[in-house]
């Protein structure tokens, strides 16, 4: 599981490494959309330097996946094939850091998101994934109801139920669910990050997995 800057341009937009040309686009547009600075993102979730970075990346992801040239030498250097090394690698990937250190992670809610839990031990088994059991089962110990957390990160109660459900086929796109999961999890004083993460990867393998079941029933 690994932080945003450490995600691969596929995984930024959200692709498999065979998406189309047309696919790039269409995931750029919508995550363009996403972090646009009037979003629901930008405006409940992160604050504007947080947004700014994650859209600098979106940028430089599709500036990448969208040119068939860089693309090539792109895969080239995934696949491990180029001779560049790691160099080349770090400069197809990230913006230069030269000038400026790397954004924090985690990213930053916009408004403290915290409530009241003072001397709460979190007795889960330190590598336990964090599924929608571990969630629930950590707003419970602490006493908590949805409606609470609703009330402080602004995100619709609905979707902390389907979090918690993990009712993967009802929640939107992938950088919503992390901006949720981000929030609910600071929410209750969790490892916002590590939880983000780890609930991403199980909402990316189910519909991994889902999209290759569409596609057996195509074939």
């Amino acid at each position: 599981m690994r932080s945003l800057v450490d995600e691969t341009h596929y995984e930024v937009l959200e692709l498999g490494r065979e998406a189309s040309g047309e696919e790039v686009e269409r995931a750029y547009r919508m995550a363009q959309s996403t972090y646009a600075p009037e979003s629901l993102a930008t405006y409940s979730l992160l604050g504007e330097d947080d947004a700014a970075v994650l859209r600098e990346r979106l940028e430089l992801a599709y500036e990448v996946l969208s040119d068939p040239a860089s693309r090539q030498r792109y895969d080239e250097v995934l696949d491990g094939h180029d001779d560049g090394g790691a160099a080349q690698e770090r400069s197809l990937q990230l913006p230069s850091l030269e000038s400026e250190p790397p954004a924090p992670e985690p990213l930053r809610l916009r408004a403290p998101a915290a409530l009241p839990i003072e001397g709460f031990t979190d007795e889960e088994e330190p590598d336990a994934p964090y599924d929608g059991a571990r969630l629930r089962r950590a707003r419970l110990a602490r006493g908590v109801e949805v409606d609470q957390i609703a009330e402080i990160t602004k995100v619709n109660p609905s979707y902390l139920h389907f979090i918690e459900e993990e009712r993967f086929d009802d929640l939107p796109a992938s950088v919503y669910v992390r901006g949720f999961v981000t929030a609910y999890a600071r929410c209750l004083g969790l490892d916002a990050a590590l939880a983000a993460s780890s609930y991403l990867e199980r909402l990316r393998q189910h519909r991994s997995e889902a999209e290759e079941t569409r596609s057996w029933g195509r074939g």
